[in-house]
């Protein structure tokens, strides 16, 4: 604590002892306040009319005018008229559309307002059914500034408000006038209201007639109809059924063709499992009478090396023939399977004979066997010949006769069945002519009965209307009211409802809901400041006794919170007794901008104390983002994504909190809330300072050492 007071007491002894050292101190408390200052009256009330009325948009009124009922109406010089009376904005009236434009795309002018040459036409276009909405161009620059358009925008609903009373005082102008010119002339409005009404009424029964004669036509042309959609529905069933029909053809010649390919690949498997067969019958049976009329040892060599070889492709050779006889037994070759399972019973009874061979049988015992598996085997050669010849002459041209007889019928049948649906198509045609017709004139008829209808569900309620008006004083009461007080009756008219808002937590001026984002905004910048003019590091002297981390953190931060809290009086106490913003809670306000100087000075000072050159760094980072992205100016719900995830762990936020509370009114414990968090954050860089300062050292000294080599950096 020794070593603390002593670092403190030396550096206010220093700063008071140079004159350049209190000229930068004294500007480092008064500039930054400054900036909050003129921020703050140069957004006093920019949305007032005092400063709304200085910005120029020009008005130019091209309207021609137009005539109803024998008056002249020109709604263009109303809205001039309202507009000349209007001072939210700094109307400039042109003498032409052109010089109004080409002021816009000059600079002169921030907006325009042309009112067009038909513009009074359109606003009575209702007066003879074809309605057209009345437009007036707005021309805007944009370029010229960010807010003005903003500003300009008050133009249109001023002119938007003025149009729409202009357009209601003109028509009830007119009406007055009218009424007045019928009066001159001698003409009775009960009367004749009277004598409409009568007239209405006859077209009203009329129209009745012609309505129950439309109703009969309907009728008619409904029963036509139904009996021709009977009609047609017949026709499309037979048709669905042709259609159907000729699926099924399609799908049977397909599968005649899927059969055929897969009857002749049967068929060819046969042939070649014959050959084959025979094939190796003849080889065996010469190889058998080779060797059982040779000598004896031929004899056993045959037994011993040729033998089982022979047996096993008998054996083969019968299950072979056993599985194509299964085979072509499934795919209805009946006769030719049971040639199939002779041939394979056959190769058995060969393959037992081979096997029932042995050394101990003498010449005329092999001779013997010889003689049977010879018999068998011309047997099985035989069988395999039978097959041959039963497939290329009976199977083979069957297969041919009746797959070609099947294609002739299905083409046959399919031609018969697409001649019925081509004249059930065209009959299908006519039919649908004759229900589109009849349709037609259905709906037209149905549309001409409505049409009736209406009009004299509108004759009978206009007659209805005329009938009283024509039987009281209405008419009279309505044409002196409008004599009367015509300025009133449009007035109301064109805003018959108004709002009443209630404010909560009003704040008086812009300027005001303003100052807390400035002042927190200066006090940061001169935190800011401060610890890039005054040094953080303390230089070990003679009166300082093994100095240590926390002592030299906590001595040279003595003199930046000097400055900061200077800093934070200044700043508060000129919103207060120089700009004069509106505050409920001024002690409070002062508090608050206390705390945000003890807090900010600590987070900029733990930034270069522990980084050097890399905190100075952050600390103008940290400015940056929270200037974007703390909702000093804009909502944090209208910035990017990533503004709103930072916007928790923003000082500036808690900072303008609660200044906010004491200008605008306390609610709750948020003020101290606020300040509560903010101790928070001065926590937090105390013990960052202290906690990186080590780690960071050869970082900073290494970054030192590369200025230095520049020549050029501080």
């Amino acid at each position: 604590m020794k070593n603390i007071l002593n670092i403190a007491r030396h550096d206010l002894k220093k700063i008071t002892g140079s004159v350049v050292a209190i000229i930068v101190i004294m500007g480092l408390c008064l500039v930054p306040c400054s900036y909050a200052w003129f921020n703050i009256l140069s957004n006093w009330s920019p949305y007032d009319s005092e400063a709304t009325g200085r910005i120029p948009v020009a008005v130019a009124n091209a309207d021609e005018g137009a005539k109803f009922s024998g008056l002249n109406i020109n709604v263009g010089e109303k809205i001039i008229d309202a507009l000349e009376a209007n001072d939210d904005i700094g109307w400039v009236f042109t003498d032409d559309e052109e010089a109004a434009k080409a002021g816009v795309l000059a600079g002169d002018y921030y907006a325009a307002l042309i009112v067009p040459e038909n513009f009074s036409q359109d606003v009575l276009s209702f007066t003879h059914g074809d309605l057209t909405t009345p437009v007036i161009r707005y021309y805007e620059n944009e370029k010229k500034n960010a807010i003005a358009p903003k500003i300009t925008g008050k133009a249109k609903t001023a002119l938007q408000e003025e149009v729409n009373a202009a357009f209601v005082e003109t028509l009830a102008s007119y009406v007055s006038d009218a009424a007045s010119v019928a009066e001159a002339n001698g003409t009775d409005p009960t009367e004749l209201l009277g004598d409409l009404s009568d007239r209405i009424e006859e077209l009203s029964g009329d129209i009745n007639s012609c309505v129950t004669l439309a109703n009969s036509a309907a009728g008619l042309t409904d029963a036509s109809g139904n009996l021709l959609e009977v009609s047609d529905n017949f026709i499309g069933s037979t048709q669905d059924v042709i259609a159907a029909n000729d699926k099924l053809l399609e799908a049977a010649a397909k599968e005649l063709e899927k059969d055929k390919k897969v009857n002749t690949e049967a068929i060819k498997n046969a042939a070649t499992k014959a050959k084959d067969t025979a094939s190796s019958l003849k080889t065996m049976k010469t190889a058998l009478i080779e060797a059982l009329s040779a000598s004896d040892i031929a004899y056993k060599t045959f037994l011993e090396h040729d033998r089982n070889g022979w047996v096993k492709k008998a054996d083969q050779a019968k299950s072979d023939t056993a599985k194509q006889a299964e085979y072509l037994e499934g795919k209805g070759f009946t006769a030719l399977a049971s040639e199939f399972t002779d041939l394979s019973a056959t190769m058995g009874d060969i393959s037992t004979e081979l096997s029932a061979l042995n050394e101990s049988m003498d010449y005329t015992q092999r001779e013997a066997a010889l003689n049977r598996i010879s018999e068998l085997i011309d047997k099985a050669i035989s069988l395999t010949e039978d097959i041959e010849k039963q497939i290329r002459t009976d199977i083979d041209k069957n297969i041919s006769t009746a797959l070609s007889n099947t294609r002739t019928s299905l083409a046959s049948f399919r031609k018969a069945m697409s001649s019925a649906d081509k004249d059930l198509s065209s009959l299908s045609n006519t039919m649908d002519s004759y229900t589109s017709s009849l349709g037609k004139l259905k709906k037209s008829i149905d549309s001409t009965s409505a049409g009736l209808s209406e009009l004299k569900n509108g004759a009978d309620s206009i007659a209805s209307l005329l009938n009283d008006a024509s039987g009281n004083e209405l008419l009279n009461e309505i044409s002196k009211m409008m004599g009367n007080d015509e300025a009133a009756v449009a007035e109301y008219l064109a805003n018959p409802v108004k709002m009443k808002t209630e404010i909560i937590w009003p704040i008086e001026t812009y300027g005001s809901a303003m100052a807390p984002f400035y002042t927190v905004l200066a006090q940061w910048v001169g935190a800011l400041l401060t610890a890039v003019l005054i040094k953080v590091k303390v230089k070990k002297r003679d009166d300082l006794e093994s100095l240590r981390l926390h002592e030299s953190f906590f001595g040279r931060f003595g003199i930046y919170l000097m400055i900061g809290i200077a800093q934070a009086l200044i700043v508060a106490l000129g919103d207060l007794l120089y700009v004069h913003i509106q505050c409920r809670h001024p002690l409070l306000f002062v508090l608050a901008a206390c705390v945000n100087g003890l807090v900010f000075m600590m987070i900029n000072y733990g930034l270069v104390f522990a980084l050097d050159n890399i905190g100075m760094g952050a600390g103008v980072i940290l400015l940056v983002l929270q200037v974007a992205g703390s909702g000093g100016t804009y909502p944090v719900e209208v910035l990017p994504p990533v503004f709103k995830a930072m916007y928790p762990f923003m000082p500036f936020r808690y900072s303008m909190d609660a200044m906010r509370e004491c200008i605008g009114g306390m609610y709750g414990d948020v003020y101290w809330r606020c300040l509560g968090i903010l101790m928070i954050f001065f926590v937090i860089f105390i013990m960052f300072g202290l906690a990186f300062y080590k780690p960071a050292l050869w970082l900073n000294n290494l970054i030192a050492e590369s200025k230095a080599k520049s020549e050029i950096m501080l």
